[in-house]
């Protein structure tokens, strides 16, 4: 299932789009202790309508989010995170998240993570690494701001990314086992 969530240029409040379906598991904000079944990632897109929030808590509402990512114009990069996950660094943020980008054209794209590293790496950022230079004409962007991109050995399969998205949701917002990564200066 996913919710979308819109919010209008000049409005801080989120409008929901589509209303959670009756029985569908509540969304937590993480209470420490809890024990969560399923996890919620969240999504957030920057278009040039505004802002969005998309919020998915099974693998089907993780394929929705990502095929909205793909199929969106955006401003800025996408990014996730788990709303599940009780850990916050000083200030607020959380202590992990998930930069989505996609070129739906040439069906490349890549992912950069922030969080725990699992139990061979601390933690730390990474990016994914695909071991070839994959389409190095296309430039897929960290940071479009900056015009940051990601190296052309980061670019993996649209089907892949869409995995290692639920796989990221699926473990709580850990770093995903299904593609390979490399340390990264920056997230």
């Amino acid at each position: 299932m996913t919710i979308r969530l819109d919010f209008h240029h000049g409005s801080h409040s989120p409008t929901p789009v589509s209303p959670a379906s009756e029985g569908a598991p509540p969304m937590s904000a993480g209470p420490i202790g809890a024990h969560i079944a399923g996890y919620c990632a969240e999504f957030r897109l920057e278009t040039g309508d505004g802002s969005q929030i998309l919020l998915a808590n099974d693998p089907d509402g993780v394929a929705a989010a990502v095929a909205t990512i793909i199929a969106a114009d955006l401003v800025q990069v996408s990014t996730a995170l788990v709303r599940d996950r009780p850990g916050y660094l000083p200030g607020g943020r959380p202590d992990h998240g998930l930069k989505i980008v996609a070129d739906r054209d040439a069906e490349v794209g890549a992912l950069a993570y922030f969080g725990p590293g699992g139990e061979d790496y601390g933690p730390g950022a990474w990016v994914t690494y695909s071991g070839e230079n994959k389409q190095s004409e296309v430039r897929l962007f960290r940071d479009m701001d900056g015009a940051s991109t990601f190296p052309s050995d980061s670019h993996i399969p649209l089907s892949t990314l869409a995995r290692a998205v639920e796989d990221f949701r699926a473990t709580g917002g850990l770093r995903p086992t299904i593609v390979s990564w490399r340390p990264s200066t920056v997230w």
